[in-house]
């Protein structure tokens, strides 16, 4: 560890990387990867918007996030209209960075992660959540196997009203903290490209999870390692690295 001054970061950052490779694992077998792409740009600029409000930064991003999530859930089309709302989002952050300078400092460190900045406050939220994750894994993986098996086994007993919005709740305060300590690009790495690089690895659903985990928080210890010496910002050096493992995951498993 470089410092101590490094370790309230690290600490943060490994538990919201285990805590988004779940969610992207789930993502996954729910065939709802736009919805992240939607839910990650719209946290994004609910941050950039607490910044010219003066407001704080968690609740406005939760509070757009979980609005996104509700518009999203009651539509149907899985990827025009998620990829219409991700658009809508990106255009409203270059808006806002375009017209007021305190937007364009908080849209940059969102677009770069903030993960060296990172203290006390976003390690309390990342080890809360955590928690409260151990507590929902039995509920999580009960929505995604129903999620898996609904369409061939329509008898199969459904998941309660309780169980569904517990997973739609969790999903939202991941992706929306994960995109605040990440960065929006590390953080939509870290959901889609460790659950995609385990799909070809793993044979059960406690395969895939396990995959995905070990993936996830592999690129997290390598990009750290690499990005603190040689002074880079975080996020974009977590992307090529979980690109880079997702492929190696694709040829081993055309090799074995």
């Amino acid at each position: 560890m470089p410092g101590d001054l490094l370790l309230t970061p690290f600490i943060a950052g490994v538990l919201v990387t285990m805590v988004l490779a779940l969610a992207g694992a789930g993502l996954f077998l729910r065939g709802s990867v736009w919805q992240a792409l939607a839910l990650g740009q719209w946290a994004a600029v609910g941050g950039v918007l607490a910044s010219v409000l003066h407001w704080p930064v968690l609740p406005v991003a939760l509070l757009l996030g979980g609005g996104i999530m509700v518009l999203l859930q009651r539509s149907r089309d899985r990827e025009r209209l998620p990829l219409a709302v991700f658009l809508a989002g990106l255009a409203a952050v270059t808006l806002l960075a375009a017209n007021f300078a305190q937007a364009s400092l908080a849209a940059a460190a969102w677009a770069e992660g903030q993960l060296y900045f990172a203290g006390p406050n976003e390690l309390w939220a990342a080890t809360g959540l955590s928690l409260l994750t151990l507590l929902m894994v039995p509920v999580l993986l009960r929505v995604w196997l129903h999620a898996q098996i609904a369409p061939d086994v329509s008898a199969a007993s459904r998941p309660a009203v309780w169980q569904h919005l517990g997973e739609i709740v969790w999903l939202v305060a991941a992706i929306v903290l994960g995109s605040m300590v990440l960065g929006l690009p590390a953080a939509l790495a870290t959901l889609l490209l460790p659950a995609w690089g385990a799909a070809w690895l793993a044979r059960n659903l406690t395969g895939l999870v396990l995959w995905t985990q070990g993936i996830a928080l592999f690129g997290f210890l390598v990009a750290w390692t690499i990005s603190l010496p040689l002074d880079q910002p975080f996020a974009p050096v977590l992307v090529l690295v979980n690109v880079m493992l997702a492929l190696g995951a694709r040829l081993a498993a055309m090799l074995r």
